[in-house]
């Protein structure tokens, strides 16, 4: 029997799910994924990279540093290790030093490799005259990506991209790393080299983390990939992931995606923002406890001095916004001290502060100013850039997220001619679009997590549905965490709402025992020292 049927058909029709689609949405099945090859270049690709595992030949696969590449790298890790093909290597750019791509240094040292083929992973759409080396350099080079592309592709022997002009496949939102899973899948279909057919699927936990780090919609195919994904890192053998659950105190067995996005995508980030990419590479693929158990604690380490970094430009950059006269509609800030490495960070608190789309600046270590940028409230970050493309030196990335580079010149104009196209672009959703799920405090209950999680995994393009509690009288108020910076409510029948980093003086009510309050929160369950607690998740509180 379905309990709340009309909240239930509201959650449905929120997403915009028809009738004859709620089944797929409700229960993801991996056998209507689509046809690898029904991507751009995939034939060709499959049986390039057939050949050289034939031929015995040096593949490298180039990919990029973040937290989409890097899983994509382990899926092709993975791959290589299950049929002992042992003449590959990998290349992983340094952030700082090298930026976001291929570039030309790179390919020298691939090239001195002996490699016959290059495969990239998450990036390369974009780099035609880097392409165009390796071809002189007699390397065959293979594009998995998942940006958009410039109207010109690179002359590359096989381009995988579902965002290509001429794409025919049903489903654009593919990050990095499922594109390279697709690869792999066309090609096992193909040619199993001895391996067990199905084997390919433990590499979805390396797809789940990506498509949950990477700012794509949890719709369609990303899913099924993240939800078969989850259940694949549930039970994952990986040392490195074993390791890293330990140390942030995480049952593996209850990991959700909340527990991607919040405790292992920034681990992961870190490895790269604090110049050493490598090390989360090998975390991830390593087959040793021991060599796991030291690069999760050295990852621990380096994300602790990432957040000191961090925290410390989110100050500066709220003390500049502070001293201005008008908050535009973009927010362009920077300072060439800062390492753009880390800028993704502080445009995101920048957007949760400010509510408007961030592009923070910083200067790379060739000298050139690169930034990063995030979105709000659905505006198209890649249709912004573009419609100002002349204001870049170069530019990529997608809707809720992208990089950059300008010149001191531009970023005299920049914020006044982002902030005047913003307007025409439209936008997302916003709150007062979405109807509000009004529940009373004795709806919450297993029933109702129940119907919550039939429409997990939630992420961009599946959010969390937000309920409104009104009338909610407050029993007690407690700050907790080392540092007291976390706020917890209790209410009747011992419902319990948290918000973490919260000062109760940021609410416009006073939050006493005995006042009533409405409640905008989420429903979750904790897992917390292994004990299973339905909460409350706060959004919000406004006066009743």
């Amino acid at each position: 029997m379905q309990h709340f049927p009309e909240l239930f058909e509201t959650l449905l029709k929120q997403r915009g799910i028809l009738p004859e689609e709620q089944e797929d949405f409700l229960s993801p099945d991996y056998e209507k994924l689509y046809d690898p090859l029904l991507l751009p270049d995939m034939l060709k690709a499959r049986d390039r990279v057939i050949k050289a595992i034939k031929n015995n030949e040096h593949i490298v696969i180039f990919s990029d540093y973040d937290c989409d590449g890097l899983p994509g790298a382990v899926v092709f890790s993975d791959f290589f290790v299950r049929m002992n093909y042992e003449n590959v290597s990998f290349y992983i750019p340094h952030r700082h030093d090298e930026g976001f791509g291929l570039n030309l240094g790179a390919i020298e040292e691939i090239a001195a490799r002996g490699a016959g083929l290059m495969i990239t992973i998450d990036c390369g759409i974009a780099n035609t005259a880097e392409v165009a080396f390796a071809n002189d350099k007699g390397i065959d080079v293979i594009i998995t990506d998942h940006h958009k592309p410039n109207p010109t592709l690179p002359a590359a022997y096989a381009v995988v991209n579902q965002n290509r002009e001429d794409s025919d496949y049903p489903f654009k939102g593919l990050c990095g790393a499922a594109v390279a899973f697709k690869l792999v899948q066309a090609i096992t279909a193909h040619e199993t080299f001895g391996v067990k057919p199905g084997m390919e699927k433990w590499s979805l936990d390396m797809v789940a983390i990506a498509t949950l780090s990477d700012m794509v919609p949890l719709t369609g195919e990303n899913r099924i990939l993240a939800s078969f994904g989850l259940s694949v890192l549930r039970k994952s053998p990986r040392p490195g992931l074993a390791a890293l659950f330990k140390r942030m105190n995480l049952d593996q067995r209850t990991v959700s995606e909340d527990d991607v996005t919040f405790m292992i995508t920034p681990r992961i980030n870190a490895a790269s923002r604090m110049g050493m990419p490598e090390d989360a590479f090998k975390l991830l693929k390593t087959k040793d406890h021991e060599e796991a158990e030291r690069l999760a604690l050295h990852l621990e380490k380096i994300n602790n001095e990432r957040k000191g970094v961090v925290a410390s430009v989110v100050k500066e950059a709220k003390s500049h916004l502070a001293k201005r006269e008008v908050i535009t509609d973009v927010i362009v800030i920077g300072n060439p001290d800062w390492r753009p490495a880390l800028l993704g960070l502080v445009a995101n608190s920048l957007v949760e502060e400010y509510e408007r789309p961030a592009f923070v600046w910083g200067r790379s270590g060739d000298g050139t100013l690169k930034g990063s940028c995030r979105s709000y409230n659905g505006h198209d970050l890649f249709a912004l850039m573009s419609v100002t493309g002349d204001a870049f030196v170069e530019f990529g990335g997608h809707a809720g997220a992208g990089g950059f580079s300008v010149t001191l010149e531009s970023l005299t104009t920049l914020e006044e001619r982002l902030s005047q196209a913003l307007p025409d672009l439209g936008a997302g959703l916003t709150e007062a679009d979405v109807p509000a799920l009004h529940i009373k405090l004795d709806d919450i209950g297993d029933h109702l997590w129940s119907l919550v999680s039939r429409f997990a995994p939630f992420g961009m393009g599946n959010e969390k549905p937000v309920f409104k509690i009104p009338q909610a009288e407050i029993k007690s108020v407690k700050r907790f965490g080392k540092e007291n910076n976390h706020l917890e409510l209790m209410f009747n029948g011992g419902v319990k709402a948290i918000s973490f980093f919260s000062d109760p003086a940021s609410y416009s009510v006073l939050l006493t025992p005995g006042t009533r309050i409405s409640l905008l929160a989420n429903l979750e369950k904790s897992f917390f020292r292994n004990r299973p607690e339905l909460r409350l998740r706060i959004v919000d509180i406004v006066e009743s």
